[in-house]
């Protein structure tokens, strides 16, 4: 069945190759139409599990008490002299009025005017003053301002550039989650356009040298753009029934040229060996397809198995990567096992064999490579295996410390570049305004009021002195006043009215809230541990918790609530495949699992170590170091990276056990396995590298921290894995290698090995 399907589209594609092409061009043409505007209907959110508690929460804290995280933060510096001033005033509540006027403004807050609706500007911006949104030196003040929550994108492109700048004495600049998130989409357009610019000629240039001619060049970018293009056109139709992460476009174009690079290189590469054996084109692309398409086929389902993995986990982030990432495999894959052989068909073969580059690279026309360096070093290899084995396994085990201190989080907008207009914005105002760079934990009673009832305000005054009493807790505000270090506080009001409004603030017919103030850094250890003490606080009532941390924990509680299973569904299907693809080899089907889960843990110390500690900046560009890292990264690095890297796995098996059945010999087998396959694997990881690397120059970590980390595990899998430790380990474990695929070939009496891509004997 492996083998039937690539050899029945073979078929195909030669004997229709017109009718090939020209209905690969209008599948492209359809898919654009239908894909076209895309990214205007996917989201940047989908970093919490729906129906979370801290969702929850947070939906509460706004409907009902207007509490919360603004949408928008307006920071207004007085020119000279201080907010407190006449004219200062009159212009803080005109800008207030400004942005009460627009439809899409729910309320607003600020130090001139204090809480007010949107409902009626002209008769709200004269409220009590909030001494709270002053800065202490009196030189600054804030306006918060919260939006309809299903318009924000459209609501800050217009009134951002409405409010920013000069206001009379006052100089305003905007931040908050609302611009945030406009920023990142913009960003993300911009990365993927400059992505697309970069990897599309580099890719060209490197395909040239490796295939030796245009055309031949041409096969994997033509495959590479029409399964890009027909993915967009699945998540523009996903997009309609579920949420779909922007990130997803990024994901498509990378993973798709980089498939597209491996799976043509196997075939061209392939069919290149068949005519320089002397076999005819037709003879050629038969043979092709048997071996070679069937490595293709195999490594593409471990791919797109792997990918599913992140199926499992609630988050929409990580599902969008795999709604992107599992058609974009299937297509690259179709595309490839049929445009590739109709494409040489069309050309009579010459696409294949023209190699005008194979003196310079050092390398015989094949392509394939048996160039002398290939062959000493596999000699060396399998000469002084144990040392080799052991040397490698101890480059991979340091790579893999900084591991250990790894410090799982969310990503906030530090993950813009730093000299983005909202990341200064929302530097200042965490230096004018220390307090809300604290962590700030909202906690809800659901149902549960005071209501001038004196059991239940006692219950309410003993409730907030036990949170305010918790380790890293600075304070608690409710209706029943402020409270810090399990005392509430003599004055928490300058006035009666004060305190009226403040208990109108935190207790409403929907329940009671409370606002736990806690340590800086919103996602570090210290405020972690503050919200597992607060939902573990005896309550008076059921509580939900808002902020952050909570976030963070909803988050982490998600991911290892499914990680168990992502990881047994890609490492069962895995397994399950290798075992078909070496015909029940179970030796070489776990030590290839073995050999993976090696380079998966360098790969993730190297991801801390750059990303996390800082290192690397000069090289790779720009980017925030905040000692943590976006918990969502390693589970994504992992479903992607550890099928890309079985491609070479899958391809070197194939080799060297079709050697070893036309020798015998296991040492031999290994030695000349490696010399085929070494070069096709080197080739295709430095083009994948390439295009990988293109993710490199986002101004968005996220972004920068998948390509970077996936490209830095090709190369070490193309590196040192694939060359070094693999026909190590194999050499040392000798003829326990083929047990059961010797058991197969004398029980079927077959003459055709399980693993079919290698060289004809």
């Amino acid at each position: 069945m492996i083998t039937a399907v690539p050899v029945a589209l073979g078929r195909a594609a030669v004997r229709h190759r017109r009718i090939v092409i020209v209905l690969t061009l209008l599948f492209a043409a359809a898919s654009a139409v239908v894909g076209h505007g895309v990214a205007g209907h996917l989201v940047t959110g989908g970093w919490a599990p729906a129906g979370a508690p801290s969702l929850r929460a947070d939906a509460l804290l706004t409907e009902r008490f207007h509490g919360g995280a603004p949408d928008l933060a307006l920071l207004a510096r007085t020119s000279s002299g201080s907010v407190d001033a006449r004219a200062a005033r009159e212009d803080g509540r005109r800008l207030v009025a400004r942005v009460l006027a627009d439809p899409k403004v729910t309320g607003a807050a600020s130090y001139w005017t204090g809480p007010v609706t949107g409902r009626d500007a002209s008769a709200q911006v004269t409220g009590p003053p909030d001494a709270a949104l002053r800065s202490r030196d009196g030189r600054a003040a804030l306006v918060l301002v919260r939006l309809v929550s299903d318009t924000h994108h459209t609501t800050v492109n217009r009134l951002v550039p409405a409010v920013t700048g000069g206001h009379g004495t006052l100089r305003v600049t905007v931040s908050g989650a609302a611009l945030v998130v406009r920023d990142l989409q913009a960003q993300s357009r911009h990365d993927l356009r400059r992505a697309e610019l970069i990897a599309l000629p580099a890719t060209l240039l490197l395909l040239l040298w490796v295939f030796g001619g245009f055309g031949a060049a041409c096969l994997p970018l033509a495959v590479g753009l029409v399964a890009v293009v027909g993915t967009l056109a699945v998540l523009r139709v996903l997009s309609g029934f579920t949420e779909v992460s922007l990130y997803a476009l990024n994901m498509t174009t990378a993973v798709g040229l980089a498939l597209a690079v491996d799976y043509s290189l196997f075939l061209v590469a392939r069919y290149r060996e068949e005519r320089i054996g002397g076999a005819a084109h037709g003879a050629a692309v038969e043979r092709t397809m048997v071996t070679a398409g069937r490595t293709v086929l195999v490594s593409a389902s471990i791919v797109a198995l792997s990918l599913t993995g992140l199926l499992v986990f609630p988050l929409p982030f990580l599902r969008s990567l795999a709604y992107a990432g599992i058609p974009v495999v299937a297509l690259a894959t179709a595309v490839a096992l049929v445009l590739v052989p109709a494409g040489l068909s069309c050309f009579g073969g010459r696409l294949g064999t023209r190699d005008r580059f194979a003196r310079w690279r050092g390398t015989a026309r094949t392509g394939s490579g048996s160039g002398g360096r290939w062959q000493r070093l596999a000699l060396a290899v399998t000469r002084h295996r144990v040392m080799v084995a052991v040397l490698a396994a101890l480059v991979l085990a340091v790579c893999a410390l900084p591991f250990r201190h790894v410090t799982l989080a969310l990503s906030d907008e530090r993950v813009l570049p730093g000299d983005a207009p909202v990341v200064r914005a929302m530097r200042d105002v965490r230096s004018a305004f220390p307090e809300f760079g604290s962590t700030e934990l909202d906690v809800i009673l659901p149902g549960w009021t005071p209501d001038r009832n004196a059991s239940r305000t006692a219950a309410l005054d003993a409730y907030a002195r036990r949170l305010s009493a918790l380790p890293d807790a600075s304070s608690v505000r409710t209706a029943t006043g402020v409270y810090a270090h399990g005392e509430r506080l003599p004055q928490p009001c300058p006035a009666a009215a004060d305190c009226q409004v403040l208990a109108g603030r935190h207790a409403s017919p929907a329940g009671t809230w409370l606002a736990v103030r806690g340590p800086a850094e919103p996602f570090g250890p210290a405020s972690v541990r503050l919200a597992r003490a607060v939902r573990a606080a005896d309550a008076p009532t059921g509580v939900l918790v808002a902020g952050p941390p909570a976030r963070l924990l909803d988050v982490r509680d998600a991911v290892a609530s499914r990680l168990p299973t992502a990881v047994t569904i890609v490492v069962a299907a895995t397994l399950v495949l290798l075992l078909a693809f070496t015909g029940g080899a179970l030796f070489l089907a776990v030590k290839a699992l073995v050999m993976n889960a090696l380079s998966m843990t360098a790969t993730f110390g190297a991801m801390v170590w750059i990303f996390q500690e800082g290192h690397l900046r000069w090289l790779l560009g720009s980017f925030t170091v905040t000692g943590q890292t976006d918990i969502m990264s390693p589970v994504t690095v992992f479903c992607l990276a550890f099928g890309l890297s079985l491609d070479y796995e899958v391809l070197l098996l194939a080799r060297v056990t079709e050697e070893h059945r036309r020798t015998g010999r296991t040492t031999a087998a290994v030695a000349a396995g490696l010399v085929s396959a070494a070069p096709l694997f080197t080739a295709s990881a430095t083009v994948v590298a390439a295009v990988l690397l293109s993710l490199a120059g986002s101004g968005i970590t996220t972004i920068k921290l998948i390509g970077v980390t996936v490209a830095l595990s090709v190369a070490v899998d193309a590196l040192i894995v694939r060359p070094l430790l693999v026909p190590a380990v194999m050499s040392l474990a000798g003829e326990a290698n083929w047990w059961s695929l010797r058991s197969l070939v004398t029980r079927t009496g077959a003459g055709h090995s399980p693993v079919g891509d290698a060289r004809p004997s």
